[in-house]
């Protein structure tokens, strides 16, 4: 049975919250003046503009931030409670009425000094000078279920050390995890608009062979016209990658082999340069990363997950890929008239080499019951940044327009956003794959706001990827949203 409709896993994960929220509270009666705590609740729905069917996808129905500041110590804490919409609404495949899980987004201790802060524990880093997509954001990683949305709400946390030192002018923030993070992929069975080509299962992975250890710097330096940044970083890729084919025999007769595909996470160096300029109304940003990844799996010999005492010769393929690619993301903003604010964001996504070995399947061998033909698999065609702009899965190249009108004092905006997919329209005469919002936002009160937004995809048909182009995958994902958020 699934985690999220299982008792007993709800009850540690509720118990562990209460544990934490407990012992936050209990320094609260010793100074309750440092306390801090703020939230909101939201209440969405959402249904497709094709038959007005609801979209099933979990979002976070409350959210509550918590900081405790004593003297030069400070603990902050970010939890949520997200929600998901039961598949299962007759309770026949399970009585527990439970539909929801507690994430633990941040919690942190900080110590501050003269000239610089210490922070240990979970935490959610944003790095880069753009406001969205920045190829540089690369410490944190992302939660694809919440893909669309803005900020940190789209990212999960490391457990991490970093250290912000402040010497006039210049920042040097450095960080240090010990476990690697990955992506939160959506696995099927909701609708979640973009399918992976694979779900491998956990056996499928291979573990890092060398410690997991993540750490990098970022440096940024303020002049009178904005501020310049460098970073680097060394970790392991966010999203899994195909390291290798096994195929198992029996002795020297391989005529009914078992084949084992496996995936592991490269290894990568990121290099990062950007800059934020301002002049009167108008302000530039830009980030460009630089990638250098490599498998690490020289070896993927194993012995056979499968029927081990039948299965006992072996002919391994590991892949050894390696490659270097590049991302930029150049931002304009300009704030107009009447209250009007345009941006546009200009994304690319650049291939620079890539080598791996093949795949050399012997012709003697017969592989019946494989999904896949080995023989039309090419390594380099199937390659996925591990690392980057989260942009760089749907396209290598692609403009953001988005325009914010506010009206009655700030209490009312409307914007309009649209992703508009240049590289894949090439060969696709004039049509472009593109994803445009329309939100309205309304302050009822301080505390309470009405929020609704229509969501459009335009597919290309005539695409050659077919129906594995991402933006004909999304194209049922078109839909309505309504929101009521309160604040406290």
């Amino acid at each position: 049975m699934n985690n999220f409709y299982n008792t007993s896993y709800i009850y540690k994960k509720l118990k562990n919250f209460i544990t934490i929220f407990l012992l936050m509270l209990n320094s609260v009666f010793t100074n309750s003046d440092q306390l801090r705590f703020s939230g909101n609740i939201d209440l969405i729905y959402a249904s497709r503009l094709s038959d007005l069917s609801t979209l099933r996808l979990p979002y976070r129905l409350i959210k509550i931030d918590i900081e405790h500041i004593k003297d030069d110590i400070s603990i902050n804490g970010k939890f949520a409670l997200e929600h998901h919409l039961r598949t299962d609404a007759t309770f026949l495949s399970s009585s527990n009425p439970e539909d929801f899980f507690i994430d633990m987004r941040e919690i942190y201790l900080t110590y501050s000094a003269q000239k610089y802060e210490l922070r240990i524990g979970k935490q959610i880093y944003s790095w880069g000078n753009v406001d969205e997509n920045s190829p540089l954001d690369i410490v944190s990683p992302y939660d694809y279920y919440y893909m669309f949305y803005r900020g940190t709400n789209k990212k999960l946390s490391n457990l991490s050390l970093a250290i912000d030192y402040y010497l006039g002018k210049l920042k040097l923030q450095t960080v240090f995890s010990p476990i690697h993070s990955t992506n939160r992929l959506p696995i099927g069975g909701d609708d979640f608009p973009i399918e992976l080509p694979i779900y491998p299962s956990h056996s499928s992975i291979l573990p890092i062979r060398e410690n997991p250890f993540e750490s990098g710097f970022f440096a940024s330096y303020s002049t009178p016209i904005g501020d310049i940044s460098a970073l680097f970083f060394r970790g392991y890729d966010r999203i899994f990658n195909l390291t290798g084919v096994n195929v198992y025999g029996h002795g020297s007769d391989f005529s009914f082999p078992h084949v084992d595909i496996l995936f592991s996470f490269r290894k990568t160096n990121v290099f990062g340069v950007g800059g934020v300029f301002i002049y009167d109304r108008f302000t530039i940003r830009f980030d460009h990363g630089y990638f250098s990844t490599i498998d690490k799996n020289f070896s993927i010999d194993r012995i056979s997950t499968f029927n081990p005492s039948y299965y006992d010769s072996l002919l391994s393929y590991p892949l050894n890929e390696k490659a270097n690619y590049s991302q930029s993301v150049v931002q304009f903003e300009i704030q107009l008239p009447s209250e009007i604010n345009f941006s546009t964001q200009y994304f690319s996504h650049n291939k620079i080499d890539y080598t791996s070995d093949s795949l050399p399947i012997q012709e003697n061998i017969n592989i019946p019951n494989l999904d896949i033909d080995l023989d039309q698999v090419t390594p380099e065609l199937i390659f996925m940044p591990g690392m980057g702009s989260p942009l760089a899965l749907l396209t290598n190249s692609a403009l953001i327009l988005r325009l914010n009108k506010l009206h009655l004092d700030g209490r009312l905006s409307l914007s309009i956003t649209s992703l508009i997919d240049l590289e894949r329209n090439f060969n696709s005469g004039n049509n472009f794959g593109s994803l445009t919002e329309l939100n309205l936002k309304y302050s009822i009160s301080d505390a309470l706001q009405w929020i609704s937004g229509i969501t459009k995809i335009n597919d290309v048909k005539n695409h050659p990827d077919g129906n594995e182009y991402p933006f004909n995958q999304m194209q049922n994902f078109s839909h309505a949203r309504f929101e009521i958020r309160y604040y406290f």
